[in-house]
């Protein structure tokens, strides 16, 4: 008996090696056809940087920095956990996940990423979500603003905001439907929830509170930065080498770009020679969201040991169920495709996949709907008790 188990235990270690061998043989890969890729092509590289710091600057910060410094306050604050008590009940039997994960989820869905991971292991430090509830909120809390598929992608690349609202509409649904899925492969060892730990007696002060709040989302903020300079460069780099193959298909250089970054792909998903081929690569590359986003995830989790698996695994099934979705709706209802008047494109590199902008009330209108929606249904629940 002895002797099976140490054999088993053998095996498992040898498979555990063979798939770390394999992620970082990946992962080597990839770092030199970057370092080949920038090296070859180092002036788009650096013009490319120079849009990114651009990027940075006029969009990404004002937008997003507000939104982490909120998600901060909500952790240290303890609203979070008020929150989360109120509506527990709601996410157990939709996720199987404790009530403080519904604060990740909103913020997520809400400020576009890297809002929702943030916020997911903001909780998980402070003891009020599991590692196993941290990786579950991963799979469905990070999604691009409301924003940027309307405004940037439906109005400003493919002329049509119904589009951008359909694009927006299905990335959050097939997000919830995979995040629902995932109670299945992720389920909680013990029905013990983290969110039942007693109060905490020892929260910082008020002005303690802000202060590391805002220099938390400082340090956040910098990390984002970094990445969308750097992939900034490779995107460059990669549309200059492209550009002496005359002949490469536009999809197959839609779906190259938007491996790496969003905004990039979804740029030449709209070049497409068919509205409908566009809108569905456009919402495939968004359900997907690219290796920049993925990175800045991974640098935000890291040295915590939560498993990025299931969020890559969840990532690639969000984005094809939402190209299906898209795919669907547009062949029932091909009048959403009527083209409407269209912003110029060249300001499409000022919109972002990060944060809220201006005129994203619609979201925040129907985000609050759903959360005044839930408050209600659990209202009646409790009533229905007495």
């Amino acid at each position: 008996m002895t002797a099976t188990r140490s054999i088993s235990v053998i095996e498992n270690k040898d498979k555990r090696t063979a798939r770390l061998h394999f992620g970082q043989t990946a992962f080597c890969l990839l770092s030199g056809f970057c370092f080949i890729l920038i090296m070859k092509n180092s002036s788009a590289a650096i013009e490319y940087m120079g849009n990114g710091l651009s990027l940075c600057v006029r969009t990404v910060i004002p937008s997003l920095f507000p939104f982490m410094v909120i998600s901060e306050l909500l952790v240290t604050s303890g609203l979070g956990e008020w929150v989360g008590r109120l509506l527990a009940p709601v996410m157990r039997r939709v996720f199987n996940l404790s009530g403080a994960g519904c604060s990740a989820a909103f913020l997520g869905s809400l400020c576009g990423f890297p809002i929702g991971a943030k916020t997911a292991v903001a909780f998980y430090d402070k003891g009020a979500i599991t590692k196993r509830e941290a990786e579950h909120l991963m799979t469905f809390s990070n999604n691009p603003s409301s924003a940027f598929l309307i405004n940037a992608v439906g109005i400003t690349l493919l002329g049509s905001k119904s589009v951008g609202a359909l694009i927006y509409f299905c990335v959050l649904a097939s997000g919830l439907a995979v995040g629902f899925f995932a109670r299945f492969l992720l389920c909680q060892a013990s029905r013990e929830y983290s969110l039942k730990l007693p109060r905490s007696t020892q929260r910082p002060s008020g002005i303690e509170a802000f202060t590391s709040s805002v220099s938390n989302a400082a340090s956040g903020m910098l990390t984002v930065c970094a990445y969308v300079i750097f992939f900034s460069a490779v995107t460059g780099a990669l549309s200059s080498m492209l550009s002496s193959f005359s002949e490469l298909p536009q999809t197959l250089s839609a779906l190259l770009f938007g491996f790496f970054e969003i905004s990039g792909g979804v740029s030449r998903a709209a070049c497409s020679s068919s509205p409908f081929t566009s809108a569905v690569l456009c919402s495939l590359i968004a359900g997907w969201s690219g290796l920049s986003v993925h990175f800045q995830i991974i640098s935000i989790c890291s040295g915590r040991g939560i498993s990025f698996k299931p969020y890559f695994v969840a990532k690639l099934f969000q984005g094809m169920l939402s190209a299906v979705l898209t795919g669907i709706i547009l062949h029932f209802f091909p009048s959403l495709l009527s083209t409407q008047a269209s912003a110029n494109a060249d300001d499409f590199v000022f919109y972002s996949a990060y944060g809220m902008c201006d005129g994203d009330f619609i979201s925040l209108a129907v985000k609050i709907l759903f959360l005044v929606g839930c408050l209600i249904l659990l209202i009646k629940r409790k009533k229905s008790r007495f």
